[in-house]
């Protein structure tokens, strides 16, 4: 996956954006409760195509109706962009603290690759002390502004930086 993508999915684990252990009822149930706590989260799921309707958001909570799938997802993206927003701060004070924080870096796998175009790439650690702009557009999900600090932060790897453009895992110290 992308570097970028890689980050995103890291930092989303990092705030507990995403719970994979959770059912979708439970998602569902998490995400009505947390958008609904303040005027700020209704405007998020307008932004995200929720009518704002306060019966069917009642009934939602009352689990006497179910939204529709479209619906369901349309309140995951609003979820996803409201506690990504509350969480950049105090993301941003965590993995800043101490100085940075220690990334370690796994490149792609390349065992369906055939020998003689294999590249030997070995894992890699690097050392983040501005976590600011990478935040910055991980809250506002901002994919090309975080794909260009990623590569911000892999040029001065080696000669061979664009082996890490494309990743299987990142590993944060924080």
């Amino acid at each position: 996956m992308p570097g970028a993508v890689a980050l995103t999915t890291t930092l989303d684990d990092l705030a507990q954006v995403t719970d994979p252990y959770k059912t979708a009822p439970e998602r569902l149930r998490r995400n009505l409760l947390y958008l609904t706590r303040s005027r700020t989260s209704y405007t998020y799921m307008q932004d995200c195509g929720i009518r704002m309707d306060r019966r069917m958001i009642t009934a939602w909570l009352a689990e006497e109706r179910l939204p529709t799938v479209v619906q369901q997802r349309r309140l995951e993206d609003a979820f996803r962009l409201l506690r990504r927003r509350n969480m950049a701060p105090s993301m941003r004070r965590r993995l800043n603290a101490r100085g940075g924080t220690r990334v370690e870096i796994y490149p792609v796998d390349q065992s369906r690759v055939s020998e003689k175009h294999q590249r030997a790439a070995r894992w890699r650690h690097k050392n983040i002390y501005r976590w600011d702009p990478i935040v910055a557009a991980w809250s506002r999900n901002d994919l090309p502004e975080l794909t260009h600090q990623w590569v911000e932060v892999i040029t001065d790897l080696d000669s061979d930086w664009r082996m890490y453009e494309y990743v299987t895992h990142l590993g944060f110290g924080a």
